[in-house]
């Protein structure tokens, strides 16, 4: 909860709407209540007394998945009782988020248990919001039914006509009365909103209840931390303050200052000032602003802090941080500090789920949704940390991804979603790395993707589509492998002078990645043993610290990136214009990122931009060109969260010697994107897009898409 009661309320009454929304539109789509359990226990004996077995599955799934959801949250706040009130909340309303959007996902769906799979997603959504919001203005509610709050509204109003009650009872009763009343009213209104825009748009309007809790989400973040600003610099006014005698204690003085130097630091490293509304009506002067400022910097100065040493990251591609490019947290905390333990030993976990939910909402074929969706767990060992063996390290990382890949459906070169490809469940990538003289030189052996490493885009986290959001997309057509379907592959790194790097690797190239190695257990050494080498100038950071995706810390300052690459595979490949297969093919390609602008030249608030090119030869490779550029503007807008604002473009060119026998030629399709990204919290992201597509496949038809990233780390 927040600590602004007010907040609260307002809060309430917002989660109590969408409960009436959710809980409507539930029943008229699959005739169950997904939150609460009353209702639910009287339909599913009715379908016990009807014989209607496959109805009550559905009901007692929407029973059990609401207990769950409640008893998740008390778990996680049992072993997350250090993670700051303002973040779990919002980190339960992004996974309610999550959740909706795929309960709406499975009833549009083709599956035979759709509506099994929505009554789930549903129910256990709403479980997590009646876990984590229990209380407001130290009230016990419920913002997803209604019956008890029923009874303690009548209560209340009961114990404040008696007479027998103090006056500063009865403007408590007046509070409660007022605030029960509201969330009634408000859960009432949602219901009938609910149930009306279902009726006319269908199960579209669930999508509705997911936009409202975002909107929720963003304001928490947005709202300014003004309460906990005036707190501090109240103490420190107070420090200030001449005594009646003229005179101060210097000892006492100096505790004190101690003191407020502590509570400036907590404020900082807890993430930021605390979101509250108090005060809202006294205009916050600009000049006490900046004393407050000012102080905290003398304070700060005159008091180290020492920040958490992180463990020295590996040379992990975008296989291991598919998570906010911010700060770095986890949904589950610590685990009771044994995260830290073993983080300070050199061993550290990540898991991760990551979706894009994507709408075709103009082209030529029938408008669809696809949702495609990937669970991660990762682990990086390092040896110098854990057993002293310094330089050596040992990486590995498994997912599950499954879903509706919307680029195949319409045709497109370029894929709408970065991540799509087949649904698998595999170890994805592992291997054991040695570094020498200083991170000079650098060796790996193991299973992991060229593309991860070659050709991947440097901003790639700030993209949804393909082409910039991951790699350059047609750099299989060698058969360069990619993430996750990885093969046997070694790497030789080395860095010759300080912002200049050249490094190359050996990886089996398999026709069939998905299929020859199905679990990813058993590496197979049955492709063609292809090279893949780069070189790479770094002005403005060591070339030994740069890996393939960047993130907030990484683009501080003028810093860039220029890279000149090549990709051979020695096997035999059909041309078009001739009846015998030719050996080898290659692709050459050229990238370069950039910070242009800074507004502090050590920041990272500004504009980046982004170019790239590859060629192929085109008799054949029938994507034989590909062309990216993309300019980002760090921190737009004035959130007290990480955000980004980037505009991308990519030309495909297709070679005329693969024209079909009736076309005359085949065009250039290019494709725009716009994004904006919210680090919404350390362990969630949100990331609404929409795209457009002209001359899809080489043809003349068109498309657009819109929908949204979610990522959350647990």
């Amino acid at each position: 909860m927040s600590e602004n009661p007010q907040s609260d309320s307002w809060l309430s009454l917002g989660l109590a709407f969408v409960g009436g929304y959710c809980d409507a539109a539930g029943y008229v789509l699959a005739k169950t209540f997904t939150g609460h359990i009353t209702g639910t226990l009287v339909l599913a004996a009715i379908s016990v007394a009807g014989h209607d077995w496959r109805t009550l599955l559905r009901h007692v799934l929407a029973i059990a998945l609401f207990l769950t959801g409640v008893a998740s949250i008390l778990i996680s706040e049992r072993f997350n009782r250090r993670m700051p009130s303002r973040f779990f909340l919002p980190v339960v309303m992004g996974v309610e988020i999550v959740l909706i959007s795929s309960a709406y996902f499975a009833l549009s769906s083709h599956l035979t248990a759709r509506f099994g799979v929505f009554v789930g997603c549903m129910s256990l959504a709403l479980g997590l919001q009646n876990g984590a919001f229990s209380q407001a203005g130290g009230i016990s509610i419920h913002t997803t039914y209604l019956t008890g709050m029923i009874t303690s509204l009548l209560k209340t109003e009961a114990q404040r006509r008696s007479s027998e009650k103090t006056t500063r009872d009865g403007e408590t009763s007046d509070q409660k009365a007022k605030l029960l009343g509201g969330i009634w009213l408000a859960f009432v209104l949602g219901a009938t909103v609910g149930a009306a825009i279902v009726f006319r748009l269908g199960a579209l309007a669930v999508i509705g209840a997911a936009f409202l809790l975002l909107a929720m989400v963003i304001g928490q973040f947005a709202s300014g931390g003004h309460s906990a600003e005036r707190k501090a610099h109240r103490e420190i006014c107070a420090e200030e303050r001449p005594r009646g005698d003229g005179h101060e204690d210097y000892a006492q003085r100096s505790h004190s200052r101690e003191q407020v130097r502590r509570l400036l630091i907590r404020l900082w490293i807890r993430g930021g000032w605390h979101s509250s509304t108090i005060g809202s009506k006294v205009l916050y002067d600009r000049r006490l602003r900046f004393l407050l400022l000012l102080w905290c910097g003398l304070y700060v100065f005159a008091f180290p802090v020492h920040a958490q040493v992180l463990q020295e990251e590996t040379l992990s591609g975008p296989d291991s941080h598919e998570t906010g490019q911010g700060p770095h947290g986890h949904l589950f905390g610590s685990w009771g500090g044994e995260r830290t333990r073993l983080l300070e030993r050199g061993v550290r976990f990540d898991f991760q789920y990551i979706s894009d939910s994507l709408w075709d909402i103009k082209s030529e074929q029938k408008e669809r949704f696809a949702s495609w969706n990937r669970f991660r767990g990762t682990v990086d060992i390092d040896f110098g940390t854990l057993t002293g063996l310094h330089g050596l390290y040992f990486h590995a990382t498994a997912l599950w991804q499954g879903g509706g890949n919307l680029g195949a459906y319409l045709g497109l070169l370029t894929s709408p979603s970065g991540m799509s490809s087949a649904n698998t469940c595999r170890l994805d990538s592992w291997w054991i790395e040695k570094r020498w003289l200083n991170e000079r030189i650098a060796a790996r052996v193991g299973q992991f993707a060229g593309q991860d490493f070659y050709g991947a885009q440097h901003y790639a986290t700030s993209f949804i589509f393909e082409p910039m959001g991951y790699a350059l997309g047609n750099l299989f057509t060698d058969f360069e492998s990619f993430d996750p379907p990885s093969t046997p592959a070694m790497e030789i790194r080395v860095v010759p002078i300080h912002n200049f790097y050249v490094k190359s690797m050996v990886l089996a190239a398999v026709r069939s990645p998905f299929s020859q190695n199905p679990t990813g257990l058993v590496p197979q050494f049955n492709g063609t043993p292809m090279s893949v080498s780069e070189i790479g100038f770094t002005p403005g950071k060591k070339a030994s610290s740069v890996r393939a995706f960047d993130n907030v810390e990484t683009r501080k300052g003028y810093s860039g990136l220029y890279q000149f690459g090549a990709s051979y595979n020695p096997g035999k490949f059909t041309s078009p214009t001739s009846s015998k297969p030719r050996s080898g093919n290659y692709l050459l390609y050229w990238m370069a990122s950039q910070a242009l602008w800074r507004v502090d030249p050590k920041g990272a608030k500004g504009l980046d931009a982004t170019f790239a090119y590859d060629w192929s030869p085109s008799d054949v490779n029938r994507n034989n060109t590909l062309l990216t550029a993309g300019l980002r503007f760090n921190e737009p807008l004035p959130l007290h969260i990480h955000n980004t604002m980037s505009l991308g473009y990519v030309r495909n060119s297709l070679s005329p010697d693969f024209l079909r026998p009736g076309m005359s030629s085949l065009k250039t399709e290019q494709g725009v994107e716009f994004n904006t990204l919210l680090d919404v919290a350390q362990m969630l992201l949100l990331q609404p897009v929409i795209q457009y597509y002209a001359n899809v496949g080489g043809g003349t038809n068109r498309a657009v898409v819109f929908g949204f990233r979610t990522k959350v780390e647990f």
